[in-house]
């Protein structure tokens, strides 16, 4: 059994955004979060008559955003960007097996069910709040220690063998109790549930281990060392989802009147940029990379 709703197999979208990947979305952003199929991803551009004539704003502003709305120099243009199957001849089976895979979700999904697997990596598990800064609240950005994520890359969950990766989100005093280490094999019990597409297990309980390893375990010293220290990323290169400092965090943006919530790359040895990295990947202290292919871990969990 794999995620059905990760492959990236099987459809390609042409918009902008999705050209550092390839062009390749997966299936649950293209049928389940932005609806996008089978018509296309729309989205619009917005423009200035003015500045478009290389006049000046009488509001004294250079580009456009959203205080323009409703200034009568403001217009929006209306694109479509086309969604293609990758693979026509297989798509039919593709739906077989999306059929299959919700079925045994619709099984398994909210319930508690005996696990098995090896941990694939251990990573902290951070928070990135944009405040903005104000007069009130002149803090302008936080990132918090939420706690720790495991990740396996194959888990046995009952007797189905899942064989793609899944997630573990535990706080921070069940790692310091526990001390998770990449390669500990261990059987618990947990709820399954889906976030954004992704398989979460929560609330583990009757943990037993069957093989544990030696060695450094994250802390909250060395994780908090790591948020202080470490540098939010502007840009996601795809160095940087293989490296074993880089982790994928949830940004809360609250600098405007909407809450916006996106992901970014936090590389925890404070490099600016995946360009001027000097980080020697061939150290293997923190884990494996797999658990980068996680993003938008509710607060909730």
């Amino acid at each position: 059994m794999i995620n059905q709703y990760k492959r990236q197999d099987v459809f390609r979208c042409t918009h902008d955004a999705h050209s550092k990947l390839g062009h390749h979305v997966s299936v649950y952003h293209t049928m389940f979060r932005k609806g996008c199929f089978p018509d296309g991803c729309t989205y619009f551009r917005w423009k200035c008559n003015e500045l478009e004539r290389k006049r000046k704003c009488y509001r004294g502003f250079s580009h456009v955003g959203k205080k323009c709305f409703g200034c009568k120099f403001f217009d929006e243009e209306k694109f479509t960007r086309s969604l293609v199957k990758t693979d026509p001849d297989h798509y039919s089976d593709f739906l077989e097996d999306l059929y299959e895979f919700e079925e045994w979700l619709r099984d398994f999904e909210n319930k508690e069910h005996w696990c098995m697997g090896t941990v694939s990596s251990v990573k902290p598990h951070l928070r990135h709040s944009l405040y903005g800064g104000t007069p009130q609240n002149p803090k302008q950005e936080h990132t918090h220690l939420l706690g720790y994520l495991i990740c396996f890359g194959d888990l046995y969950i009952d007797k189905t063998h899942f064989e793609d990766y899944s997630y573990a989100v535990i706080g921070r005093e069940f790692q310091q109790r526990l001390k998770f280490l990449q390669g500990d094999r261990l059987e618990f019990r947990a709820t399954v549930t889906m976030n954004e597409g992704r398989l979460l297990l929560q609330k583990l309980t009757q943990t037993r281990f069957t093989e544990k390893q030696e060695g450094e375990h994250w802390t909250d010293s060395r994780s908090l060392v790591a948020r202080s220290t470490g540098n939010t990323l502007s840009h996601q290169a795809e160095k940087c989802y293989a490296c074993d400092q880089g982790v994928l965090v949830d940004v809360v943006d609250r600098t405007s009147t909407e809450e916006n919530v996106y992901h970014r790359i936090f590389c925890m040895q404070g490099m600016p940029s995946a360009a001027a990295c000097t980080y020697n990947t061939s150290k293997d202290i923190y884990g494996q990379s797999c658990s980068n292919r996680y993003y938008q871990i509710k607060n909730k969990f």
